[in-house]
C-alpha cells in the first residue's frame, strides 16, 4: 500500500509540474527549425538624439531586464535583434575607442539572450540613420552616410568600430549574429524614388557594397569564432526591390554559407504607419507575393538565407476597425516568411507606448503579449500541419 501511495504521489506531482500555472506565459508562437520567429528590442540601445545623449532609457523604455529576456523566450521567440547605436560612446579618430561601460552593458544583455539558448543579432543602428537627401542638414551623429564625401575617413572608422565589437564578442557562440548596419542608402547621390543618372546609382550601390565588404573582412580578420561566425549583410536601404537590384552584391567571404541577407518590410507604408485603415485586398496580397517572389528568385533559390530584420504595423487605439486588419497583415507577412524559410523579426518598441506605435510586448512585469500578436500566432500554419 505504501508503494502504491508513493507511486500515486509521484504521478500527481508530475502532472502538476506539467500543467502551467495562472502566471505562466502562454500562447507561444509555433516552433519551426532554424532561427524561428524573432523580435527586436527597439527604441532602447538604439536610442539616439541629435543634440544630446539619449541612452538606454532615453526613448521611454525601462532598462532591459533578464526577466524580460526570459519572457521573450517563454513567448516562443527564438531570435532577438538588439539594435545598438554606438556613436555617442566612441572616441575620436583614429581609434574611435568605444566606452567600456557601454560595451559591457550591451555585452550583459547579449549574454542573457545567449544564455537562454536564443539567437542574438547585434548591429550598428542609427550610426547610419538620418535623412541625407538634397537640402538636408543631417546631424554629425549619422556618420556612416558621410562616406559619400569622406570615403577614406568613414571607411577607416567603420572598420575600427567593427574590429572592436568583433574582438569583444569573439568568445560568443555562433548564435550571436553580427549585422553590418541598418537601413543605409545614399539619397544625396541617388534617390531611389525620383531616380537619377545610371552612374549616380552605380556609385551609391558601390559605397554600400564597399561598407559590407569592409564589415566581412574586418570581422573575419579577428579570427577565432569570428572566422566562421554567421554575418548579416544589409541590403540597399534594406528594401526588397533595391536589394534585388543587380547592382547590389553580397560580399566575398573566406568561408561558404555564412552570409545572410538582411531586408525589412513595411509595405504598403501608408498602412503600416497608420494612415490607411484596411489591408487584405487581392492587390495587397499580390504585392506581398511579388516582393517575396523577388527574394526567392534572387537569393533563396541561390542558397542565400534571409532574415527579415524588421516588420510591423502601428497600432491606433482609438480605431477598433484597424486592429483586425493589422492582425491580417502581420499574419500574412509572418506566414510567407515561414513558408519560405525566412526568419521574421518583429519590430517592437514596448506596448507602454500606447499611441500609434509598433509595440505588442510589455517591457514591465508581467511582460504580457498583446491579444493581437497572440491571434497572429494562432493563425499561422506550419508546413506538414
Amino acid at each position: 500500500m505504501r508503494k502504491l501511495l508513493l507511486l500515486l504521489s509521484i504521478v500527481v506531482l508530475l502532472f502538476a509540474l506539467s500543467c502551467p500555472g495562472e502566471g505562466d506565459i502562454k500562447d507561444e508562437p509555433p516552433d519551426f527549425p532554424g532561427w524561428g520567429i524573432g523580435v527586436n528590442i527597439g527604441n532602447t540601445f538604439d536610442s539616439l538624439n541629435t543634440t544630446n545623449v539619449a541612452g538606454e532609457t532615453g526613448w521611454g523604455n525601462p532598462h532591459v531586464s533578464r526577466d524580460y529576456i526570459k519572457a521573450l523566450k517563454a513567448h516562443g521567440f527564438k531570435t532577438i535583434r538588439l539594435p545598438v547605436s554606438w556613436v555617442d560612446y566612441m572616441g575620436d579618430a583614429p581609434k574611435y575607442t568605444i566606452e567600456d561601460t557601454w560595451m559591457k552593458r550591451v555585452e550583459e544583455v547579449v549574454n542573457w539572450i545567449l544564455a537562454e539558448g536564443m539567437y542574438c543579432i547585434l548591429n550598428l543602428h542609427h550610426d547610419g540613420g538620418g535623412d541625407f537627401g538634397a537640402g538636408k542638414n543631417p546631424s554629425q551623429k549619422y556618420w556612416i552616410k558621410r562616406i559619400a564625401t569622406n570615403e577614406d575617413e568613414i571607411s577607416a572608422r567603420f572598420a575600427a568600430v567593427w574590429e572592436q565589437i568583433a574582438k569583444h564578442f569573439n568568445y560568443a557562440s555562433d548564435k550571436l549574429i553580427l549585422e553590418s548596419m541598418n537601413e543605409v542608402g545614399f539619397d544625396d547621390i541617388w534617390n531611389r524614388y525620383s531616380g537619377g543618372q545610371a552612374e549616380q546609382k552605380a556609385e551609391a550601390y558601390r559605397l554600400l557594397n564597399k561598407l559590407n565588404q569592409i564589415f566581412v573582412d574586418t570581422v573575419r580578420a579577428t579570427g577565432g569564432r569570428n572566422a566562421s561566425r554567421p554575418l548579416l549583410i544589409a541590403g540597399y536601404w534594406t528594401d526588397i526591390t533595391n536589394s534585388c537590384d543587380p547592382l547590389f552584391q553580397m560580399p566575398q567571404d573566406t568561408v561558404e554559407g555564412k552570409l545572410i541577407l538582411s531586408v525589412h518590410y513595411y509595405t504598403p507604408w501608408n498602412f503600416c504607419d497608420g494612415s490607411q485603415v484596411t489591408w487584405g485586398s487581392q492587390s495587397n496580397i499580390n504585392e506581398l507575393n511579388r516582393l517575396f517572389g523577388m527574394l526567392k528568385t534572387n537569393f533563396t533559390d541561390k542558397g542565400v538565407p534571409i532574415i527579415l530584420g524588421e516588420y510591423g504595423v502601428n497600432t491606433i487605439p482609438d480605431n477598433p476597425e484597424r486592429e483586425p486588419n493589422r492582425v491580417k497583415w502581420m499574419t500574412a507577412v509572418t506566414q510567407i516568411c515561414v513558408d519560405m524559410g525566412i526568419c521574421p523579426v518583429l519590430w517592437d518598441i514596448g506596448s507602454q507606448h500606447r499611441n500609434k506605435i509598433m509595440g505588442d510586448i510589455d517591457r514591465n512585469p508581467p511582460y504580457s503579449m498583446s491579444n493581437s500578436l497572440k491571434e497572429v500566432w494562432k493563425n499561422l500554419k506550419l508546413p506538414g500541419n
